[in-house]
């Protein structure tokens, strides 16, 4: 077995009996026991113990659960979460990510729904969770961010969303700017209402588009990749950044070519007469059958 695929499998093994999912790590309003709540308001109300999800996932003022049954069923539980964790609205799962938008699959079982004000180490994030998808599984990719030496960089991110990575590195680490590129108008409307929030809407620019038809004078210190598809895209971070400059690439890779995907990325800048160093590699998570949410971050250099 691979190094990086042991350490996935590991990390996998060691999160498998939590039970309440939450990206949330500011003290806000989580109880300390808020599944005991659930299980106390389940009796009270009638509903059979084995139809109570054990996971769910909490995005400022909702949460997002797994339910099956019927309508009335399903919303009589999501009631009980609700009062229970003390949201006023609940998710439910219906699939996954969908489209070059990337939209979630999500139905309002209970509560207005609509936007929500998610703190997350400091940052907050400001989005539909009907309509715009947030990933509980990168927290520590968004955290890594808020320590990764940007001061009076210029940066690029090519797949911003509603800033994932963009938020925390303009927030903590005081670059020029941070360009923005974003294909969704919606995300790219929550980017500005979050940058605002944070008070880094000095700092964040957006360009509103398909990354690839972005153009601009400057070359980038930093180029960041956040979509699973970047490899499709590494020829215009390669136009984009400066000789010494950092990419930093989140791509889906396969286990048959898990120890080989370094190798074969420095096979492609040197088609570009430009060469790199490796800085870091890590899997972020395992997210289907022999495939593995990968971050790489390369040094690019000139020949």
């Amino acid at each position: 077995m691979g190094k990086l695929r042991k350490i996935a499998v590991e990390r996998i093994t060691s999160k498998s009996n939590i039970k309440p999912l939450t990206t949330d790590k500011d003290p806000v309003s989580i109880h300390a026991s808020p599944y005991q709540k659930v299980l106390k308001y389940a009796l009270e109300n009638n509903i059979a113990i084995e139809s109570l999800p054990s996971r769910w996932i909490r995005y400022g003022d909702a949460i997002l659960l797994t339910l099956h049954g019927d309508t009335a069923t399903q919303r009589k539980i999501a009631g009980v979460y609700a009062k229970s964790i003390g949201v006023s609205s609940v998710y439910r799962i219906d699939g996954g990510i969908r489209g070059i938008q990337r939209e979630p699959t999500l139905k309002l079982i209970y509560g207005p729904g609509g936007e929500v004000t998610h703190l997350e180490n400091g940052i907050r994030f400001i989005f539909d969770p009907a309509r715009i998808m947030f990933s509980p599984g990168n927290v520590n990719e968004r955290v890594s961010m808020k320590s990764f030496p940007a001061s009076g960089k210029k940066l690029l991110d090519l797949f911003s969303g509603i800033g994932y990575f963009s938020l925390p590195i303009a927030k903590y680490q005081n670059p020029e700017f941070v360009q923005c590129c974003e294909i969704n108008p919606l995300s790219a409307d929550f980017l500005q209402k979050s940058a605002k929030a944070n008070g880094v809407d000095g700092i964040i620019r957006i360009f509103r588009g398909d990354s690839r038809t972005f153009s601009s004078q400057f070359l980038y210190d930093i180029v960041i990749m956040g979509n699973f598809e970047s490899t499709r895209y590494f020829v215009k971070a390669l136009s984009m950044i400066s000789p010494g400059g950092l990419i930093i690439m989140h791509h889906l890779v396969s286990t048959n070519r898990i120890n080989g995907i370094v190798t074969e990325l420095m096979r492609r800048i040197a088609k570009y007469s430009l060469s790199a160093d490796l800085v870091d590699t890590h899997i972020v998570k395992s997210v289907a059958p022999n495939y593995y949410h990968v971050s790489t971050t390369l040094r690019i250099n000139q020949r």
